[in-house]
């Protein structure tokens, strides 16, 4: 029992977990079908790596369960078109971020970037007081954190304006796209979903190379770039995958931001979702807060400094919450 609840929580790698993942991956990245002994809990990874629709035919999952994420992604659709409504009614500037890279798999909410704090302030008040909207609490991480990656008024003035399955929606840049995924992955969520490996390269099929670096460069943050490609690289290495423009990129990477310094970290089993090894998450903050300092980046370093322990509390507090259900990822 207790060794299935770690499983279930990302504590404990083990080898059936590995050979679960590698098999899902196999299947998405190679676009082939594969022969699943257990469908309960290969259903049960491929929405812990929101891939549940992209993976469907591959696993031959039922009709009701394909259905049923349809209609999820439906109401997700209709979330955006009255969010995007209300926005625009009272001339709130927005754009959607990460919420439609994984089509046609949908999360169960839509996110919604404001440029600044005081737009942000009045549009919670509106939606609250006007639209009845519960709001939801904070982690520890979202209440301190503030590093600083990107500058929210510079994503908003390059965003554009999309069609997506029918629906008209302002969309991120390519590279504020790519910039944002990786952001997530090293400083927010500290893992990488299968649909994260599988939405990044598809975003570098048509995001500017030079563009990407650039931004990357701008947010200090090149270490957690070589760590971010050097893991899904694992996965393409071992789903025996060749991908000539995600090669490519990382040798622009390594010519400008250096070689992989923590791969020593790297021995890890491959489970996914992926959870990045804490000492690397802790190293990468502290590295951030380093350079953050260097370019008097004062708050942004000193939350950079407070963030692993803040990070290593809030996931034993979801993972007390989830009870062994998985609930963390």
């Amino acid at each position: 029992m207790k060794l299935h609840f770690l499983e279930e929580i990302g504590g404990v790698k083990t080898a059936r977990r590995e050979a679960e993942s590698l098999l899902l991956a196999v299947a998405l990245l190679k676009n082939q079908e594969i022969r699943v002994k257990d469908e309960e809990r290969m259903l049960k990874l491929a929405k812990k790596n929101k891939v549940l629709l992209r993976a469907a035919n591959l696993i031959h999952l039922s009709a009701n369960v394909v259905e049923e994420a349809r209609k999820d992604a439906a109401e997700a659709f209709d979330l955006y078109d009255q969010m995007s409504k209300v926005f625009t009614e009272h001339g709130v500037s927005f754009v959607a971020i990460k919420s439609f890279d994984s089509l046609p798999d949908i999360g169960h909410d839509i996110d919604l970037l404001v440029p600044s704090p005081t737009e942000l302030a009045e549009t919670e008040k509106l939606l609250i007081n006007q639209y009845k909207v519960r709001p939801q609490g904070l982690t520890h991480c979202d209440r301190l954190l503030g590093e600083t990656h990107l500058d929210p008024n510079q994503v908003l003035l390059h965003r554009g304006r999309e069609t997506v399955e029918g629906h008209e929606v302002w969309m991120t840049s390519d590279s504020d796209r790519v910039l944002i995924r990786v952001i997530h992955a090293m400083f927010r969520h500290n893992f990488l979903k299968l649909s994260d490996i599988l939405d990044f390269l598809k975003l570098i099929e048509t995001a500017s190379s030079q563009d990407v670096l650039d931004k990357i460069d701008n947010a200090l943050i090149g270490d957690a770039f070589i760590f971010y490609l050097a893991s899904i690289e694992r996965f393409l290495k071992a789903c025996q995958v060749e991908n000539p423009r995600f090669q490519e990129l990382k040798k622009q990477a390594q010519e400008r931001f250096g070689d992989d310094r923590l791969r020593f970290l790297r021995r890890d089993r491959l489970v996914l979702p992926y959870r990045i090894p804490t000492a690397a998450i802790i190293i990468l903050f502290l590295v951030k807060a380093a350079r953050d300092a260097a370019s008097a980046r004062w708050k942004s370093s000193i939350s950079c400094l407070v963030a692993p322990p803040l990070i290593i509390l809030d996931f034993i507090s979801a993972a007390f919450r989830a009870g062994g259900r998985g609930g963390v990822w």
